[in-house]
């Protein structure tokens, strides 16, 4: 496993913790169960695996075409998924006769389609490198 597969697993399993950690500290806190999606940081530490050790070469000109694609997809499905749940949420609104989209909503919203991206980007670069047969 090289080092930015490393990266990607990293991204994945950090997401799919935090968004747990919501899901099981929700009926406790309530909103405030937010906070968890602060396990998201842990992400930064993912920069231990491609720094450089003396003269050999960590990342490739392959590792930056995989990271293209999976950033790609990962932001493009989460923005869509973005903007299909804020127009469900203007829609259910304006059904409601409530004149406004709840913050606490949006909150949600954005967090969760980061822990989303973030999680989407590290799934799809494992399977872009599984799909490979050589280095």
């Amino acid at each position: 496993m090289n080092a930015m597969e490393k990266v990607a697993w990293t991204e994945l399993l950090v997401s799919l913790t935090a968004v747990v950690a919501v899901a099981l500290l929700f009926p406790w806190l309530g909103d405030a169960a937010i906070g968890a999606f602060g396990l998201l940081g842990l992400m930064g530490f993912a920069i231990l695996f491609i720094r450089r050790r003396g003269s050999r070469v960590v990342v490739d000109e392959r590792d930056y075409q995989i990271q293209l694609k999976a950033t790609a997809v990962g932001i493009y499905t989460s923005w869509m998924a973005m903007i299909l749940t804020l127009i469900g949420a203007v829609v259910c609104s304006g059904y409601a006769d409530a004149e406004t989209v709840p913050t606490r909503l949006l909150n949600w919203l954005l967090w969760l389609q980061f822990a989303f991206c973030f999680g989407l980007r590290g799934l799809v670069s494992i399977a872009l490198y599984r799909r490979q047969h050589a280095a």
